[in-house]
């Protein structure tokens, strides 16, 4: 079988797994530009730092966010790779593709770990920067590492989304019948 007839023979699950994987990623990526720049940053005159790994928090988000996201990485590329020589016959075959369903599943579960890990991580840089009092000086690199936050929430989130309604169709096409 050549490249572009499987490419034909991919589902809608397949190009929904690959662009979840692909947000992921920049999540992942976008996750380590915050963290690197939040670290000890100050967020409002001085007060709190923006992330601090000693803060329960914050080591809770660091403990938990790149291991997590990692490990869907690989279940969703598994899943996508387990699917493809699940139509063998036999036992083999069927063991393939119930590992390649179960990690379907495990993908979106630990893509919106990840997500609320990050937020929760989160909340005391974006609640300083964002939402403190008028007099308080927010200083502008905060709020660019607010923002990068924010928007490696929202990646995660539509990769956790994107994710779940992979699992709702099929990773390939059904084979034609012959009549």
């Amino acid at each position: 079988m050549n490249f572009k007839t499987w490419i034909k023979k991919q589902g809608v699950a397949f190009w929904l797994t690959l662009a979840t994987v692909v947000l992921a990623i920049v999540g992942l990526i976008l996750y380590g530009v915050a963290l690197g720049s939040g670290m000890g940053l100050s967020i409002a005159n001085g007060s709190q730092p923006f992330y601090q790994a000693d803060r329960d928090e914050d080591s809770v988000m660091i403990a938990t966010v790149l291991p997590c996201g990692i490990i869907a990485l690989v279940a969703l590329i598994g899943s996508v790779v387990l699917e493809q020589f699940s139509s063998k016959e036999g036992i083999a075959g069927k063991v393939m593709g119930i590992c390649a369903d179960v990690l379907r599943v495990v993908a979106p579960v630990l893509l919106l770990v990840v997500t609320i890990n990050f937020v929760y991580g989160s909340f005391t840089g974006l609640g300083w920067t964002f939402f403190s009092n008028d007099e308080l000086e927010i200083y502008a690199k905060a709020i660019s590492t607010g923002k990068t936050v924010i928007t490696g929430i929202v990646f995660f989130l539509v990769a956790a989304i994107c994710s779940v309604v992979s699992s709702f169709f099929s990773l390939k096409k059904p084979e034609a019948k012959a009549e």
